[in-house]
């Protein structure tokens, strides 16, 4: 199979190299409706995934008055709890990856839905202290934490999975606009959502209300999309690529078993991880390295440095998770309309141009705007500030092929999980805790701020990563394109 090297493909213990039809050309497999009837289940698992980051994330103040306050951590134990959950994301990328390459796509994703679902409606019923006392409230932090760790766990294979799985049915000239539904459908709209239910209910409820009982409603409701997608997975078909991949590997077996006798000793597959490390060390690189910004910019300008204007302003909480809806409805609106420039310009030019605007150029104007504006113009300040955020976050819909476009079927799901896992999950789901260590060193109305200058690391990081492998493509060293070579 394929190595880091542009010209060449070897194969993985024998198998001989995938190419056109006998690599699952998807466009000579599925129309439209079939293709709509599959990517959306596929997408929608995402949901959940982002649902419960968005919550968490939303009610920050309500989480730190439940578990955290009086002596618990405060806001940093908050996002240190935040963190956790990314912090065991590339684990879970890597099994599920593992996983889905071995067994398949279809059942990688049918658990990875029933663990987030189950972890997230029990995040909902834990005790707290500020409910139940001291002594039940330690048993909800512990067992919050591991449901925590659970749920990174099973996240960390759910997007890049489903994001091989859509890649790998969709026609090859629909490829961007096929998977612009995971940030419609999860990445991008379960935040909208997220924030939606958060604000109706901080609208609804008082703050007493809130901290006593109002912050369980949000994850409770996980309940009614996660049934759903549940439901709808069982019916979805494994990929073209995946099931040629397995015939491939049978056919070889049958060969080699002819060859040596039943005596003999066959080892076809030695091991996905071994082969990703081995063999596609430069794409696993680039691959953790590009998608780092696409997990900063989510998490750290609109979420953190919005919770950090609310306190520095006093903000009503339901006018800042307002503004956070806004900065999600537009990437999750424009989504479509990107995945099109995706097919039409290329997923490398795109997300290079997001990668240099959200990154380098928009975020550290914005967060000092926010860190030196006058009280009378926060509001204000804080809308237009996530809408040009939101504009940044709409060409990261591109990350998807981006990432899925640098492996080979046989590692694909586990080279995609793994790195993007690396870059978003534990660059980006670190940054809030970061930023708040931060922000207790670095003056926050100074030049540059914690969290500006965190963005900004990673922005300079993911863009040498997108610069540097089409250089490195263009010297023969690494192959960028495993699926649709043009437009790129």
């Amino acid at each position: 199979m394929p190595t880091d090297t542009a010209g060449t493909e070897k194969s993985c213990g024998g198998v001989p190299p995938l190419r056109g039809a006998q690599a699952g050309d998807a466009k000579d497999v599925l129309g439209v409706g079939q293709v709509l009837r599959s990517v959306l289940p596929a997408a929608g698992g995402s949901f959940i995934e982002f649902y419960e980051f968005g919550i968490f994330s939303y009610m920050s103040a309500e989480i730190t008055g439940n578990f955290f306050a009086g002596g618990h951590g405060g806001s940093m134990g908050t996002w240190a709890s935040f963190a956790v959950t990314f912090a065991f994301r590339p684990f879970g990328g890597a099994f599920f990856g593992w996983l889905a390459d071995h067994f398949g796509r279809k059942p990688a994703m049918q658990l990875t839905i029933a663990l987030m679902l189950s972890t997230t409606l029990l995040q909902g019923f834990l005790p707290s202290f500020y409910c139940c006392g001291e002594d039940w409230g330690w048993f909800g932090l512990v067992a919050m934490l591991v449901l925590r760790v659970v749920q990174g766990l099973s996240a960390g294979g759910e997007l890049s999975t489903a994001a091989v799985y859509i890649t790998e049915i969709s026609p090859h000239d629909r490829l961007g606009l096929n998977l612009s539904w995971i940030s419609l459908a999860g990445a991008f709209g379960s935040w909208s959502v997220a924030s939606f239910v958060v604000f109706l209910c901080q609208t609804a409820f008082t703050e007493e209300q809130m901290l006593l009982w109002g912050w369980r409603i949000p994850y409770l409701t996980t309940i009614f999309p996660g049934i759903a997608v549940l439901f709808a997975r069982r019916f979805l078909d494994e990929t073209p690529a995946f099931e040629n991949l397995m015939k491939a590997k049978a056919e070889q077996r049958t060969s080699q078993s002819l060859e040596q006798g039943s005596s003999g000793e066959l080892r076809v597959d030695g091991g996905m991880l071994s082969d990703l490390l081995t063999n596609h060390k430069l794409a696993l690189l680039v691959g953790s390295g590009g998608t780092a910004i696409f997990g900063v910019l989510s998490f750290v300008p609109s979420l953190y440095g919005a919770q950090f204007i609310r306190k520095d302003h006093n903000l009503p909480a339901n006018v800042v998770t307002f503004s956070e809806l806004m900065n999600y409805a537009i990437p999750a609106l424009c989504a479509p309309a990107v995945g099109m420039l995706v097919d039409l310009w290329g997923a490398g030019r795109v997300y290079t141009l997001g990668v240099f605007l959200g990154g380098v150029v928009v975020q550290a104007p914005v967060l000092y705007w926010w860190a030196h504006v006058q009280d009378g113009q926060a509001i204000l300040s804080m809308f237009i500030g996530q809408a040009l955020l939101g504009l940044c976050l709409a060409l990261q819909t591109s990350v998807f092929l981006w990432v899925v476009e640098l492996f080979p079927v046989h590692v694909r799901a586990t080279g995609v999980s793994v790195a993007y896992n690396i870059g978003v999950g534990v660059c980006g789901g670190v940054g809030p805790f970061i930023s708040d260590a931060g922000n207790r060193v670095i003056d926050p109305k100074g030049l540059i701020s914690a969290p500006a200058a965190y963005t900004a690391l990673f922005g300079v990081l993911s863009l040498a990563a997108c610069l540097g492998s089409r250089w490195l493509s263009h010297k023969g060293v690494m192959r960028v394109t495993h699926i649709r070579e043009s437009p790129y």
